[in-house]
């Protein structure tokens, strides 16, 4: 069902799946904003809030879809903590850590 809301015809912001970000709002179509991405796909730009928000409804429905697809298409980046190569005294277990 289309969404009643949505006067313009669809971009192709979520038809495509490689790794460059869409370069037109998902909802109204502008060309001529700084573009912020689906926090959870990845793939879908919105020119603003306003648009984001109104666009939820349509674009709820493929967004976990297209999450998983991201995913698979690009290596997760994740923190890592460094490994301490101090040694300290204190590392082991104390006398009062013991069950006696």
């Amino acid at each position: 069902m289309a969404d009643p809301l949505n006067t313009t015809t669809e971009p192709q912001a979520e038809a495509s799946s490689s790794s460059k970000a869409p370069e037109a709002c998902a909802k109204c179509g502008k060309t001529d904003a700084s573009f912020k991405l689906c926090n959870k796909c990845h793939t879908t730009s919105y020119c603003g809030k306003d648009c984001q928000k109104a666009h939820f409804k349509t674009h709820k429905r493929m967004c976990a879809s297209l999450a998983q697809e991201h995913v698979k298409n690009n290596e997760p980046r994740m923190a890592s903590r460094s490994v301490s190569k101090t040694t300290d005294r204190n590392t082991g277990f104390k006398k009062w850590e013991f069950d006696t």
